[in-house]
């Protein structure tokens, strides 16, 4: 595979990336990822896409470290800021979380992702232990997304997680572990890593996004 990749271009990288994570084929979706994320003209999406795979994978350093490439080479890309904000709130690191967050509060209404600011505001809320607030904000969020779905999904699972969890008052602690028990597509009474909010927002879609 390695000398096939080099011929290929970040369009076709990306297109073969997406396809392997729909057959969760988690070993060819990293290997096309890393070869669009190394080369001199790496995109965005391509840092976006790697560090989704490797939350996906549980790699979280790995994760933070290519999606914060993502958010100093795309300033008009905030999905990437608000998920790398995700995945500092999933090890604990809520001060962090915040500073990568602070910026989405500059959207305007009529950014196409404007929706992330009362996302970012809905975690900034439950990081406090604002849980009645959190869980307000974030489903203003969600009716006010109409772009990107399953960031739709996956904010309600948050949302679940925090209404469910006994007394509420463990919800930040619980987010900071290594799973949290929601309920996901598939069913009820399943485990979903943290790490499934990154991945499912683009590859159902098709496209990052």
């Amino acid at each position: 595979m390695p000398d096939t990749l080099t011929n290929l271009t970040q369009t076709e990288l990306l297109a073969l990336a997406l396809e392997a994570s729909r057959r969760n084929d988690a070993g060819h979706a990293l290997a096309y990822l890393k070869e669009a994320a190394g080369r001199a003209d790496a995109s965005v999406q391509a840092l976006f896409m790697l560090g989704s795979e490797y939350a996906q994978l549980g790699l979280v350093a790995e994760a933070k470290a290519s999606m914060a490439k993502a958010v100093e080479l795309g300033d008009d890309f905030p999905l990437a800021r608000f998920q790398l904000g995700m995945l500092h709130v999933t090890s604990g690191e809520t001060d962090m979380a915040k500073a990568v967050w602070a910026p989405l509060a500059g959207l305007g209404a009529e950014h196409p992702h404007a929706y992330l600011m009362a996302f970012h505001r809905g975690m900034q809320h439950l990081v406090n232990d604002e849980f009645d607030a959190a869980v307000h904000t974030l489903s203003e969020g969600v009716a006010l997304n109409h772009v990107n779905e399953p960031l739709n999904a996956d904010m309600r699972r948050v949302i679940d997680a925090i209404e469910h969890l006994p007394g509420r008052q463990a919800a930040p602690q619980a987010l900071a572990e290594e799973r949290v028990r929601v309920a996901p597509d598939t069913g009820a009474g399943s485990e979903v890593e943290p790490s499934h909010l990154f991945i499912s927002a683009y590859t159902r879609r098709g496209k990052p996004h």
